[in-house]
């Protein structure tokens, strides 16, 4: 597992989160080049949960063309994905990967690691004009050694959660303390929470 960025490599699989097509229309067409260049480095590029932006028209569609032209594209549900022909959940052998705004099936949470979006984590950086939120990963371990892995927003013009400073939302959040947890800024410097 390796990180580039704001996307989760497991081998030649790529991962990413919360795109939100449709949150900003005129970014689509960005957001889809930048997916277009991580699917050219992946034999597969799975997007963990919200693709689209609920109750906006997004271009979905042409990512789910043009992506999908270049490699195996799997979409897994997000709470904003209505309508959308979507996986609920993925295992790829001791990985766990889904959106994380509702609990998976039990082959999910029994897996090593446990990869998921959803709560849009950043890292609030307090600075001589007050501060700066950084998008970040979150890592760390719950019951029985299981590793966690917490993706950031793809779409960086999404609203995040500075988890030095705030709960993030969904159920992992609610059932697990992330306080002993770690932060870690796309050039791979950790944070403790």
């Amino acid at each position: 597992m390796r990180i580039e960025e704001d996307v989760l490599f497991i081998g030649r699989k790529a991962v990413i989160a919360d795109v939100h097509l449709g949150l900003v229309r005129h970014y689509d067409s960005e957001l889809i080049e930048k997916a277009l260049g991580v699917a050219e480095k992946a034999e597969t590029l799975i997007v963990a949960g919200d693709l689209k932006h609920l109750g906006r028209r997004g271009q979905y569609e042409r990512f789910m063309r043009e992506v999908g032209g270049i490699t195996e594209l799997i979409l897994l549900r997000g709470n904003h994905d209505i309508g959308l022909d979507c996986e609920k959940a993925i295992r790829i052998g001791k990985y766990g990967v889904f959106h994380g705004h509702a609990v998976p099936d039990e082959d999910i949470l029994d897996a090593k690691f446990l990869i998921f979006g959803h709560a849009h984590p950043a890292y609030f950086i307090r600075d001589s004009a007050g501060g700066y939120r950084d998008r970040v990963f979150l890592t760390g371990e719950i019951e029985g050694g299981k590793r966690v892995v917490v993706l950031p927003a793809f779409n960086d013009l999404c609203a995040s959660t500075a988890v030095n400073l705030d709960r993030p939302v969904g159920f992992m959040f609610r059932r697990y303390d992330y306080k002993e947890w770690y932060a870690i800024m796309f050039d791979g410097t950790l944070l403790r929470i």
